[in-house]
């Protein structure tokens, strides 16, 4: 059964018909799915309109006791059965009762559905809670003949999210929808804030990302030129009354695991300002290898930096920041925070624009350029297009040549000796035109 997709929900098309397709699948039994995704990239928008099209059940966890999260499942239960059920004092009582309500009201079009979001919330103090479901799959999954239900577990603690389907976890091999909700792309992110001149919506882009949640809070887009894009700034990230203010606090709340807020700010702008590696990042931080180790693997686990393969080389992966607008609060706002705190950004801006165009803008076209290379590429006539990354090429006449953007063949693995490379390109965001001295450095390094 196919269900349109509701016209609020903008993009999410592959989404939208996979959660559906999960959720009008008849077939007997528990089944599972799991949906990851940061902070303001649209998850609850997508799950909330994917209840109200199925009539399923919506509840959505506070960072509240244990105690009150039942009660708070009891009156959701209640809301959407029509009929108050009672109250829980432990999650096996509470989801054994939601599937007995919620299959004994469904009329066979659908399957019921059950969506918990902001899981992680519940697990902190109900660590039990993946167990309790795994026992719930056990007595009503696909095989045992029971009536079809289907529940949908939601959470932006990416560490959390990622380890309830990994080894020897709870719900192994117990999900059957492990979905990842990004931040739109670049020509997606630009129709949704409707911002019709490219050079402006690439502004956006580097500042913000192609997070949806950002627009609500931010309103209208830039005007074009320079002063509009200004004004834009100093009412949303500049401003300190604002929200977007202290974005990465919100940001790193999201994980349970970090405590010591200032070690892992002092990591992130060690990465905005070009530390790539441990060892260079350790020395900016002044930490130790294991220490860092076990700060770095709790941030890449966090989705909160990434690290990227050369795509030729089998050397250290590059460490970069995941968020954009972690990258420009570590290199614009936080250096001159006093400023825009008694709100004279305007210095602070333009003593900045540099640091903005080398290590904002510079970086973030590059990425834009690969992600273009691997999206549209084959539109453009590029037939031959595979995995697209980075390399670096060593030099006899030169110390090694970076190169921004290398593609393989679509037959081609990355770090294999006979990988065939379809494509080399050089990708500056400057408005200084390039010459033919480009190409020459190109056909030098092929």
């Amino acid at each position: 059964m196919s269900i349109p997709k509701p016209s609020a929900v903008f993009g999410r098309v592959h989404e939208w018909d996979e959660l559906t397709r999960f959720c009008t699948d008849k077939a007997p039994g528990l089944r599972i799915g799991v949906v990851r995704g940061r902070r303001r990239h649209g998850k609850s928008f997508l799950l909330e309109h994917l209840c109200r099209a199925v009539d399923g059940v919506y509840t959505l966890a506070l960072q509240q006791s244990r105690a009150m999260a039942l009660d708070r499942f009891s009156d959701s239960l209640a809301q959407a059965v029509g009929f108050r059920i009672g109250r829980f004092t432990s999650w096996v009582e509470a989801l054994d009762a939601a599937a007995d309500a919620l299959t004994s009201r469904s009329d066979g079009t659908a399957p019921p559905l059950l969506v918990l979001d902001e899981f992680p919330y519940l697990v902190t103090h109900s660590p039990e809670l993946p167990s309790v479901l795994q026992a719930l799959y056990d007595q009503r999954g696909p095989s045992s003949g029971k009536p079809a239900l289907r529940i949908i577990l939601c959470g932006s603690a990416i560490s959390t999210m990622s380890t309830l389907l990994a080894g020897d976890q709870a719900l192994r091999g117990r999900a059957v929808i492990d979905m990842r909700i990004g931040p739109f792309g670049f020509r997606d992110a630009a129709e949704y804030w409707r911002v019709g001149d490219p050079e402006t919506a690439f502004l956006v882009d580097a500042v913000l990302g192609g997070a949806a949640g950002y627009r609500d809070v931010v309103g209208d887009p830039p005007e074009p030129g320079d002063d509009g894009f200004y004004a834009w700034l100093a009412r949303s990230v500049f401003n300190p009354s604002h929200i977007l203010f202290t974005e990465p606090e919100y940001l790193l709340a999201e994980d349970p695991r970090i405590s010591d807020r200032a070690t892992y700010h002092a990591i992130w702008e060690a990465v905005s300002s070009g530390a790539a590696t441990p060892t260079q990042i350790g020395g900016l931080v002044g930490m130790d290898a294991k220490s860092l180790t076990y700060h770095l693997n709790i941030m890449k686990a966090a989705a909160f930096v990434r690290y990227e393969q050369d795509l030729l080389l089998q050397r250290k992966p590059v460490i970069t920041v995941a968020d954009p607008i972690v990258r420009f609060h570590d290199l614009i706002v936080r250096p001159n925070l006093v400023d825009f705190e008694l709100r004279e950004g305007r210095a602070a801006w333009e003593r900045s624009r540099e640091t903005f165009s080398s290590k904002v803008l510079g970086p973030h076209f590059e990425d834009l350029a690969r992600q273009w290379t691997l999206r549209y590429g084959r539109e453009q006539g590029l037939d031959d297009i595979g995995q697209v990354g980075t390399t670096i090429v060593a030099c006899r006449e030169h110390r090694g040549h970076e190169v921004d953007v290398v593609a393989l063949a679509r037959t081609s693995r990355p770090r294999d000796k006979s990988a065939r490379i379809t494509l080399l390109g050089e990708a500056k965001a400057t408005n200084k035109p390039r010459t033919a001295a480009d190409l020459r450095r190109l056909e030098h390094i092929r």
